[in-house]
């Protein structure tokens, strides 16, 4: 629940600080917020389920993730970039911004829970 709350925190942030960055915001602003937001609360909880259940594939599956993630992710920032060309530079840039923020929480977070359970044997 923790991790849910920080990734609330920082997509607010991220709103906030994008109110004082652009005039207007771009046309997928809000889509890739929460695509973002939704991929990487899934795929934590996924993961810590997992390393509860079957923690001798953890790393691989945690690999395997972030593959379908790049393709997955890959394939949506394209769409936007064809569907919106005008804001290409600023849907690309809240993309990477957000997706940094995201991931570096989610990996933050899974270290913490991994370390946890390390030093709980």
């Amino acid at each position: 629940m923790l991790f849910l709350i920080a990734l609330l925190v920082c997509a607010m942030m991220i709103v906030a600080v994008s109110y004082l960055i652009f005039p207007v915001f771009p046309s997928f602003f809000f889509q890739t917020i929460i695509l973002l937001f939704l991929g990487a609360a899934g795929i934590y909880y996924y993961l810590v389920d997992i390393k509860d259940e079957k923690p001798k594939y953890f790393a691989q599956l945690y690999l395997l993730s972030l593959s379908v993630k790049l393709i997955a992710y890959g394939a949506y920032i394209l769409f936007v970039l064809l569907k919106s060309p005008n804001h290409a530079v600023a849907n690309a840039g809240v993309f990477m911004a957000t997706y940094i923020l995201f991931t570096a929480l989610e990996v933050g977070f899974l270290y913490r829970k991994i370390s946890e359970k390390k030093s709980h044997k």
